[in-house]
């Protein structure tokens, strides 16, 4: 019986650590003229890219397969988090001022190539939401204000209506929105433990955040419980709703030595799959297609490139 029991565990451990995604393709994405870009994120058709600057100043598009660049705006920090409406036509960028430290919106019309204001003079703003058409932001330092709603499409051109919620960072901790009211979520904070948040993201069906606190990569519920570690890994986004992506990365104290792509499993009973070979490029900050079918990453050089993964 001892036989038969562990050799079911040694089963299911394998199992679990079994990889379970194979990288088909692996390619350098051309920027046309640009020479370098970073922090490449997908738009909705999965075959075009928003780029930007390494310090986030700027957006442009490059489509993947042609290798072509389309120069957007110049603007402090569009490339921080920009966000993007469903169909694909509207992107929502910040501008930094950087004396007096708020933040300008501006709606991109791609259609229309029209680039007009949105709100400004705003405080502490992190990331914003675009939802069916509208779009709702928190203020730091304010947390039981309601967020501000603005409506950037025609309502004839919007999709069915889905739960208003959204998820942010304000004061390094984790805020979620529903239907414009703030909860301040909290789960590794303790009595001699103050916590700090970043990289905070929902999950595509809007029922989990993931985010990075220390060195690791967390899930969790709306309400906090629930709580996942999912390892060391940085830069995290989500794969579906069962499956996250980052960065595994090292350094010296002050520059990136040594970074890989990696991929988990969202509930954490798989152990981590690194996607990358082991080279001296420094893969990072990745970006994962609607489908999941593909993962965009840029090197510490500026070079985009984009792999395509299936599940085994």
């Amino acid at each position: 019986m001892r036989k038969i029991l562990l050799s079911i565990t040694l089963s299911v451990a394998a199992m679990a650590n079994a990889q379970q995604f194979e990288v088909v393709s692996l390619q350098r994405v051309k920027t046309g003229d640009r020479p370098t870009a970073f922090h490449p994120r997908f738009m909705p058709d999965g075959e075009t890219l928003m780029v930007c600057e390494q310090n986030f100043s700027g957006l442009g598009l490059v489509d993947v397969n042609k290798g072509e660049y389309t120069h957007l705006t110049d603007m402090n920090a569009a490339g921080y988090y920009p966000e993007v409406s469903e169909d694909g036509n509207v992107i929502v960028v910040r501008e930094k001022d950087w004396e007096d430290l708020t933040v300008d919106l501006y709606k991109i019309d791609l259609k229309k190539q029209m680039i007009s204001p949105i709100a400004s003079g705003l405080e502490h703003v992190n990331r914003v939401n675009l939802t069916n058409g509208e779009l709702t932001f928190g203020q730091r330092g304010q947390m039981s204000k309601l967020a501000t709603r603005t409506r950037l499409v025609d309502r004839n051109t919007l999709l069915a209506p889905v739960k208003d919620v959204y998820v942010t960072e304000e004061e390094l901790k984790l805020v979620v929105y529903t239907n414009g009211m703030p909860t301040v979520v909290d789960p590794l904070s303790t009595a001699d433990y103050d916590a700090q948040y970043y990289w905070s993201s929902l999950s595509p069906d809007k029922t989990r955040i993931l985010f990075g606190s220390g060195n690791h990569t967390w899930v969790c519920n709306l309400d906090g419980s629930n709580l996942i570690d999912l390892g060391e890994m940085r830069a995290p986004v989500w794969r579906g709703n069962d499956f996250v992506v980052g960065m595994n990365d090292e350094d010296d104290g002050y520059y990136y030595t040594k970074s890989d792509i990696v991929i988990v499993k969202a509930d954490g009973t798989q152990k981590m799959q690194q996607l990358t070979s082991n080279s001296s490029e420094i893969k990072m900050f990745p970006s994962v297609s609607e489908d999941g079918s593909k993962i965009a990453f840029h090197t510490a050089e500026g070079k985009i490139y984009l792999m395509q993964i299936k599940e085994k």
